[in-house]
């Protein structure tokens, strides 16, 4: 049985004191029943879609993107390099790109993000740096403490990390550069571009991590992804609809008149020239094991009389075609189908919206202790308000497919931004409460998200309810299949907050 782990709390001490906590800190609860979706608050205030960058509320569907990870070397020149990718700025080369809505898909999308020790690098006075949330400052890495409470220990602690850890250089900007064909030509010649940028930019960089798009949208594990983002109020372009509320956009979006599930807003004392429209990312690099997944997923099956695909999808709480068991408890291809547009459209108890649903709190359907129910309890409570703590998540896999008949044992995974307005009230409340914490919930006690979690080394717990004399099957062969290899908090400005940034580089002298 796994052994429990210290509690992660939503705000952690930093080891520098801010002068600003969030507006408003939520209460927790450790309640397991069902509530009313909360009433609609007052008109959305529009969002500028000039003024916030691609790829975060609306996603960009690239098919390759690289990662550069830069450190600045010389202040001047980075500011000027930061100035050069401004959208307008005269020049050839790669512009950041905006969430303003498109007629003709644009053929990249470039993205900026700074981390703390980032900002001060091209020059942001300390007062103002003091300014922002302690999670930010500190970043995932420390203190050590807080990197074991998001399941950052064992082959995942921050000194093994290729990326943000304390053996590795200090990250300060993090440029994003993802291209909609799948031909790599685009994505070399604008890396080209961009590299030749960094030569004369006051940066150098650190590494670069490249991800492409699996076949049919899936990742190493087999399963569809990128099905169940948040609606948010007032973002363009489809958004698949389902049985929770919209989400207000200041959940995400700094400043800018927007609220957030609290009534507040995130940006707290920061100067609006720099956080208005800007948002925050944990930018995560995670290796799957994707030859233990499917060992396990054939071992329980054997042991149990039940077919794999059935045990990966109650591990996930979806078959890996990306139908939910709750609409589909029993089969992949249910009799008649099921619409991609509706494949969202379920919850795991009635509402008061919906009185007459299915109630499958017991997890007879769906585990109450699999993936999609942990990270996303929709009108459950497993601990905090109902329908919030969401994130938007813009990762893509890495590595060649995995195919189980010829095991290689080559690296693959996931690579990108995990994004939301508070870092400690959503992010790591998720990864740390959630995905990593054996909550006093029945079904979850003594156990960990089973695709995510940092399962124990004698192997984590997963219980499966059934409807015969195996019930509960309860078994404890869950090793961990994700491990961390490195991780980076940004600030995602808005477009006027990378125009702040590039203007506080100095003037050349004559």
């Amino acid at each position: 049985m796994p052994t429990a782990k210290p509690t992660v709390t939503p705000t952690v001490t930093p080891t520098v004191t801010p002068t600003v906590t969030p507006t408003v800190t939520p209460a927790v609860t450790t309640t397991a029943t069902s509530a009313a979706v909360p009433p609609e608050g007052p008109a959305v205030t529009p969002l500028d879609l000039a003024d916030i960058q691609g790829n975060v509320l609306r996603g960009y569907s690239a098919r390759l993107a690289r990662h550069f990870a830069l450190g600045v070397t010389d202040r001047a020149c980075a500011g000027r390099l930061l100035a050069a990718l401004l959208p307008g700025a005269p020049g050839d080369g790669p512009k950041v790109s905006t969430a303003e809505i498109w007629s003709t898909k644009p053929p990249y999308c470039l993205t900026v993000g700074l981390t703390w020790a980032g900002l001060g690098s091209l020059g942001v006075p300390p007062a103002v740096q003091q300014l922002f949330p302690a999670s930010f400052m500190q970043g995932p890495a420390t203190p050590a403490t807080k990197a074991t409470q998001l399941g950052d220990d064992g082959p995942s602690e921050p000194g093994l990390w290729e990326l943000g850890g304390p053996k590795t250089p200090t990250v300060h900007l993090l440029l994003s550069l993802y291209t909609h064909s799948h031909v790599p030509t685009l994505l070399e010649s604008m890396s080209a571009t961009l590299r030749s940028m960094f030569a004369t930019g006051g940066v150098v960089e650190i590494s670069s991590h490249d991800a492409a798009a699996l076949p049919d949208g899936q990742v190493h594990f087999g399963y569809k992804d990128g099905i169940a983002q948040p609606r948010i109020k007032g973002v363009p372009g489809k958004q698949l609809p389902d049985m929770q509320p919209e989400v207000d956009p200041g959940d995400f979006v700094l400043g800018g008149g927007h609220i957030n599930q609290y009534g507040g807003n995130f940006l707290g004392d920061l100067p609006t020239a720099l956080g208005n429209n800007a948002t925050y990312g944990a930018f995560r690099l995670l290796e799957q094991d994707a030859e233990a997944f499917e060992n396990l997923i054939n071992k329980v099956g054997v042991r149990y009389r039940m077919d794999a695909e059935m045990v990966a999808a109650k591990l996930m709480g979806r078959w890996r075609n990306g139908v939910p068991l709750v609409l589909s408890p029993d089969t992949p291809e249910p009799k008649g189908g099921i619409p991609h547009g509706s494949i969202n459209e379920f919850d795991y108890a009635p509402t008061p919206e919906h009185p007459t649903y299915f109630d499958d709190q017991k997890g007879a359907r769906c585990p109450v202790g699999s993936h999609i129910r942990r990270l996303n309890p929709r009108s459950s409570l497993v601990m905090g308000i109902q329908y919030l703590r969401r994130i938007i998540r813009r990762a893509m896999p890495y590595g060649p497919a995995y195919h189980p008949a010829k095991p290689d044992g080559l690296k693959r995974g996931l690579v990108g931004y995990f994004i939301c307005g508070d870092l400690a009230m959503q992010f790591e409340f998720m990864q740390g409460i959630w995905a990593n914490e054996d909550i006093a919930t029945a079904g979850l006690l003594g156990s960990r998200d089973p695709i995510l979690g940092a399962q124990p080394p004698e192997k984590g717990k997963f219980v499966i309810r059934t409807n015969d004399s195996r019930d509960p099957i309860e078994f404890g062969v869950v090793p961990r299949l994700v491990t961390t290899r490195g991780s980076v908090y940004c600030l995602l400005p808005g477009i006027g907050g990378l125009r702040f940034l590039a203007a506080l580089a100095p003037r050349s002298t004559p």
